[in-house]
């Protein structure tokens, strides 16, 4: 019985480690930030890169077409 005990006691201090010592070091590093962050609207940034590529490519295709016509 003394060595089943002991086992008990060195699983006992296993858990007790991980909650006292592993586990916060963990929520610590996948805290969530609570802070809610500023309003920056993303979507003018990225409609302006969609529209302006867009832009690009029909003025290549127009080019393109203008100089096979010839």
């Amino acid at each position: 019985m003394d060595t089943q005990e002991l086992r008990i006691k060195q699983r006992e201090a296993l858990e007790n480690a991980h909650g006292n010592f592993v586990e916060p070091h963990i929520n610590q590093i996948i805290a969530v930030n609570l802070n809610p962050l500023p309003n920056i609207s993303p979507t003018p940034y990225g409609f302006y890169c969609v529209s302006g590529w867009l832009l690009l490519v029909l003025v290549f295709y127009s080019w393109l077409h203008y100089y096979r016509g010839r």
